[in-house]
């Protein structure tokens, strides 16, 4: 009909989605479960770009997915009312879609009121209205709150911003204000006065947020999705906002469960590596270790043991650091230790394998059909291209033969942001036909952390692949672990690398940590140190990593007048582990965040302007202090729940004032109607109800095998009936491992405790 005008008819139908057409252009409809509905706009859906994203069936995807597909999702066939101009569709939860066919504009309802709806009277970029690439606008509240978008910085609740999605290699980031930073996650949950949804932009594209910082005064209030894909696919999800992070879990597919040893402290620095004597250095930091006595199961290897000549060359084992690769990686292993080896996805021009894998065809091409060269670490240098089969195989190979067959069983994928936003690039693609590889940056990074998990789990095939990567789009947690990159050493970013964590968690991202006390800048002072390793405690990775610019190294001995700060610390996460490691399990099992801010199971409005808490699995609440200075934190406790400090049972609604001394052992509150393990992993301690009953429940197993697939584990089962004067728990183990817990009850309860098990 014209710009700003298109009538919208019915195209197809079918039991579980609708399609319609208008101008040139289509519109679907898929219902893929009770409570979400995908929403795709294209010109030719052949064109379509397959998403590595989307994978209900938890598929090892490396030629990607149809974007359209709609293989392992539930469906779901909507009652649905037609008329003339519209079609009403009524899902679960009392949410009511109403489409409008003029201008293809969609509204949300819940239980009869607007939750939230297409802007009106254009949505969408139909025929260039809005200029170039894909739009979409939605309504805006005033007073929602919005979070979600991967590692982002700055306040939990992203209102009022924009933000640039796409990933970045932003060493000494500001934690408050840099955009972008590692992640390419447009995914969000919006919570308002009528209730939440959470929305997905299925796109591996260079793609803009806007929360509201952009007004205009011919719309009403709005936020808008901009992307340079040339179509437009994206989920809605409704529910709770734990019900909405479980449904976006569950469509991108598991988080790979990471070893029980990898929730050990695991080492890390950039100095040792970089030393001409590396070697030299790492026996030190063993004898180091063993005299301060830290438990330490890890050692991120900093990619100082590639170089040649200063520069580094990935696969190469510099030589004059390490003589004996096989003999320093057994050395380590003896010592409990395992090596996870820094590999980074460019060859530098002067690298030895360059003029074989420009002939072989395995990089990123220009437009002649020559390696796309480009800026990378140490001077200019080629990426991988990952999407072509050849290059993947050969990823695998040299992932095995220089560091699996030497005895490495983990790998750390660094500075795999793919920095390429020429439109002269091109990748091999998907199907042999070629893409801009500037489109699917962070589907090249999900590929090189697939071809490096292939690797292991061939090499390996009894033990689950330990990965961290740095960057990535949301598929990358099918496989790996990640951190927040290379943050600042001050106190600023150690508040803001915490709302960071929270936000990957908001995510989909449960497994990851930050560089404890700063990557870049200077040594972080005694204080920054210990508050650093006080919130690292808590997070999943554990981990110290620096590259001070004075080239020491941040490590938990760099004050010898605070070790004994530390090593209570150190032993306080050892205690820590068998609860954290359950956490783990309910990540992957339930969509459970290890860490988590309070908001997402708690409605007190209090909680909004309180950050400086978070849940840890779903019964800690752990206070911080991210203040220089400061020693008393003011909390805030949930009115839904009772809590347990110490000997003292807190009823929720209350604020509580505690003192955390920057080298004390960190106080946590604990849920009531909670069954927690600490210490030793038969050691269980029950926090019950003041009346009432409840479940609770606990995961362990060998700790390195897929073994609890087939049940061979320990899953207890709790059972608390909480009375006036007695507190009986029953409990059943329903895995296939023996186990005898010892069951006791909190020191603030002076009820008689009754313990039985069920056969």
């Amino acid at each position: 009909m014209g710009k700003f005008s298109h009538k919208f008819t019915e195209y197809q139908r079918s039991e579980h989605s609708c399609v319609y057409t208008a101008d040139g252009s289509f519109a679907r409809l898929d219902f893929v479960s009770g409570s979400c509905v995908r929403v795709a706009v294209y010109k030719d859906k052949e064109k379509m770009l397959p998403t590595f994203c989307v994978n209900p069936e938890n598929d090892f995807l490396i030629h990607g997915r149809d974007r359209l597909s709609t293989g392992g999702f539930p469906l779901f066939s909507p009652k649905t009312l037609c008329k003339r101009d519209t079609d009403v569709f009524l899902l679960d939860g009392g949410i009511e879609i109403t489409l409008k066919k003029y201008n293809f504009i969609l509204e949300y309802r819940k239980d009869g009121r607007l939750l939230f709806c297409d802007r009106p009277p254009l949505a969408y970029n139909f025929d260039g209205e809005f200029g170039e690439g894909g739009f979409h606008y939605v309504t805006r509240e005033k007073g929602e709150h919005i979070f979600g978008l991967g590692d982002k910085g700055g306040a939990l609740d992203k209102s009022g911003r924009a933000f640039r999605i796409e990933t970045a290699d932003c060493m000494g980031y500001d934690a408050r204000e840099s955009d972008p930073l590692y992640k390419h996650i447009p995914f969000y949950i919006c919570e308002n006065s009528v209730g939440c949804y959470g929305v997905f932009y299925d796109t591996s594209d260079t793609s803009y947020m806007d929360f509201g910082k952009e007004i205009n005064n011919y719309y009403p209030p709005y936020k808008y999705f901009k992307t340079e894909d040339d179509c437009l696919v994206y989920y809605v999800f409704f529910g709770t906002k734990p019900e909405i992070l479980r449904q976006f879990g569950s469509l991108c597919g598991r988080q790979a469960f990471p070893p029980r040893w990898s929730f050990d402290y695991c080492a890390s620095t950039m100095a040792y590596t970089d030393a001409p004597d590396a070697g030299e250095q790492m026996n030190l930091f063993l004898e180091k270790l063993r005299g301060c006595g830290i438990p330490c199961s890890g050692f991120y290897l900093s990619s100082g043991y590639t170089s040649i000549g200063g520069k580094r060359c990935v696969f190469n084992w510099n030589r004059e650091k390490f003589p004996d690769p096989g003999k320093f990686i057994k050395k380590f292993a003896e010592n409990g230790i395992k090596i996870i080896p820094n590999i980074k996805p460019a060859l530098l021009l002067s690298h030895p394998l360059y003029g074989e894998i420009a002939e072989k065809g395995y990089f990123v091409k220009d437009k002649s059909g020559a390696p796309f060269v480009t800026e990378f670490w140490d001077g200019l240098g080629s990426y991988i291209d990952f999407a072509n089969p050849g290059a993947f195989a050969w990823w695998e190979q040299k992932v095995t033969k220089t560091l699996l067959d030497y005895g490495v069983e983990a790998t750390w994928n660094d500075n795999n942001e793919f920095d390429i936003k020429d439109k002269d690039a091109v990748s091999y693609g998907f199907g042999g036909e070629e893409v801009q590889a500037r489109r699917i940056r962070p589907s090249l990074t999900y590929l090189m952390t697939a071809a490096s998990y292939s690797a292991q789990i061939k090499k390996y095939p009894g033990l689950r692949p330990f990965l961290s990567t740095r960057s990535g789009n949301i598929a990358v947690r099918r496989l790996a672990q990640t951190w927040s990159g290379d943050n600042r050493t001050c106190f600023e970013d150690l508040r803001y690398c915490h709302n960071i964590g929270l936000t990957m968690s908001m995510s989909g991202l449960h497994f990851y940590g930050h560089d404890l006390g700063g990557f870049s800048g200077a040594m972080p002072s005694r204080e920054l140190l210990l508050r650093w390793i006080q919130h690292g405690i808590f997070e999943p990775r554990f981990t110290i990593h620096s590259w001070n610019e004075d080239g020491s190294a941040t490590m938990p001995w760099s004050y010898e007048d605070i070790l004994p700060s530390v090593k209570k610390l150190f032993n306080q996460r050892q205690r820590l582990i068998p609860y954290l490691y359950n956490c783990a399990y309910q990540a992957v099992r339930n969509e459970t965040p290890v860490n988590a801010p309070l908001l997402l199971y708690y409605d007190d409005g209090e909680l909004y302007s309180q950050n400086d808490c978070m849940m840890v699995g779903r019964d800690l609440l752990v206070p911080f202090i991210f203040d220089e200075g400061k020693t008393e934190a003011l909390v805030y406790l949930p009115r839904k729940d009772s809590w347990y400090l110490g000997g003292r049972l807190f009823k929720g609604g209350t604020s509580v004032n505690i003192k955390i001394a920057a080298g004390d052992e960190m106080p946590f509150f604990v849920r009531a109607g909670s069954v927690v393990c600490m210490g030793s992993e038969t050691e269980f301690t029950v926090y019950p109800l003041e009346k009432g009953e409840f479940k609770s429940g606990f995961f362990t197993d060998d700790g390195v095998s897929f073994n609890y697939r087939n049940n061979c584990c320990v899953k207890l089962e709790f059972t608390v009936e909480c009375g006036e004067n007695t507190v009986n728990v029953v409990y059943k183990n329903t895995g296939d491992m023996p186990f005898a817990p010892h069951i006791r009850l909190c020191s603030a309860d002076k009820r008689r405790l009754s313990v039985k098990e069920k056969i």
